[in-house]
Parts: structure tokens; C-alpha cells; sequence
């Protein structure tokens, strides 16, 4: 099973008194376009997720939405709680499962994603130190179904990467 995961990209900052709910922050102009360069980098890398899981804030569906977009179209995407700020990674875990693929994106927040790495790659115990800056994907890929400490990284690739990658 592979997991996809991907940072939205970049947003309005937090703040902004256009937008006192922090859930309704959207992303930018710079970040639609500079996220479209990144998706096609991904694109480039093989990324072909059967679903995607999105969490309900607005960047995060937006970036979820370009995904969808220059990745195929025709992509599933659904959305979990599991992956706001402090979504418990196992509950997450347990719903990507259900959705039975062999390969799906989520996307979602740091440091959260972070910690889902961390927790897929190590277990609940062990920490493992990872950053990904907004726009940035991580490939994790599991021998069976996604649980924790049974995933293998395969790559990490921040945005200025994939953008590159996706102009070539």
C-alpha cells in the first residue's frame, strides 16, 4: 500500500482579518500556481493514488482539488477529520483502509503530516525528525495494509523539487 503524503500549499497567512476563522483560509494566487508546478512534479515522480483524503479546511481541499486535477480528474476525493491539527494518525490510518486502495494522497497541515510520517515509519514510541514545508509530499509505502511502524520512506520531496520536476 502506498501513501502519499501532501502538505497543502501556500495560503493566506494566519491572521488575516479577511479571514478570522482560521479553517476558511485560502490559498493564495502564488500558492495555486506554485502547488500546479509541484502536482506536475508528482506527477513526473509516478503519483498515481486510486483516492484522496483530504482535511476539511479550505487549503487543504483546494490543494486536494489541484491534485485531483493534474494527477488525472476522475480521482475520488474524500475528506477526514483525522487529518486536522491533532487528528489521531491510527483513526487515520484505520480509514484508509476502508477506502481499499492500493494507493492513496492525504492531504493535510504541520506538523501534523510530520507526526504521520513519524508514526508510520516508527510507531507511536519513537519520533522521527522531518519537516514539510507547504507544498511538500513524502511517499510512504507499507508492506500490506498502512499501519503503524510498517511503512518504508521512500522519498521526501519539498516543493522547490517538485516544481522543478514538473518543468522538465
Amino acid at each position: 500500500m502506498e501513501l502519499l503524503i501532501v502538505r497543502h500549499a501556500i495560503a493566506v497567512e494566519r491572521g488575516d482579518a479577511a479571514y478570522p476563522n482560521d479553517n476558511e483560509r485560502p490559498l493564495t494566487p502564488d500558492g495555486i500556481h506554485k502547488f500546479r508546478a509541484a502536482a506536475r512534479g508528482l506527477k513526473s515522480l509516478g503519483a498515481r493514488p486510486e483516492r484522496i483524503l483530504s482535511s476539511l479546511l479550505v487549503r487543504a481541499r483546494q490543494t486536494a482539488e489541484i491534485l485531483r486535477d493534474v494527477l488525472a480528474g476522475d480521482i475520488d476525493l474524500d475528506f477526514s477529520d483525522h487529518l486536522a491539527p491533532g487528528g489521531d494518525y491510527g483513526a487515520l490510518l484505520r480509514q484508509v483502509a476502508t477506502l481499499g486502495a492500493d494507493s492513496v494522497a492525504v492531504v493535510g497541515h504541520e506538523p501534523h503530516l510530520s507526526g504521520l510520517v513519524s508514526y508510520s515509519l516508527v510507531g507511536g514510541a519513537a519520533r522521527a525528525s522531518l519537516l514539510l514545508k507547504k507544498g511538500a509530499a513524502a511517499l510512504v509505502v507499507f508492506d500490506g495494509p498502512a499501519e503503524a511502524g510498517r511503512g518504508t520512506l521512500e522519498w521526501l520531496a519539498q516543493p522547490g523539487v517538485l516544481r522543478a520536476m514538473g518543468r522538465v
